[in-house]
């Protein structure tokens, strides 16, 4: 719990946030909340209640990625630190577009639009 609460504060390494807490945890929640969307397993308000807690999820880690951008040991692939943390930025700006698309698609296909 300590490690997401420096995450919050801007504290922790960007690597580890960004591709273990972003990119696999949320592509697994993702796919879960697909699946169940899908294959209709649960009623829209079950799924509501998984799509909120998505979201909230989704929130801490796109302001924790922003907030930990330049958090970068190092000059990954010979680029400087400060091009890591704008494409961070820029990355995680996308990142919140597309959940927010997502939230919209998988609402409609659970409502039958």
């Amino acid at each position: 719990m300590d490690e997401l609460r420096g995450y919050w504060r801007g504290d922790g390494p960007l690597w580890r946030l960004y591709w273990i807490y972003g990119v696999l945890v949320s592509t697994t929640g993702g796919a879960f909340l697909s699946a169940v969307a899908v294959n209709k397993l649960v009623n829209v308000y079950v799924f509501t209640t998984f799509l909120a807690a998505a979201l909230v999820y989704t929130g801490f880690i796109l302001i924790s990625t922003w907030r930990c951008a330049f958090n970068i040991s190092g000059s990954p692939l010979g680029m400087e630190r400060e091009m890591w943390g704008w494409l961070a930025r820029i990355l995680t700006f996308g990142w919140a577009i597309n959940a927010g698309g997502a939230v919209v698609m998988l609402l409609q296909y659970m409502l039958d639009y």
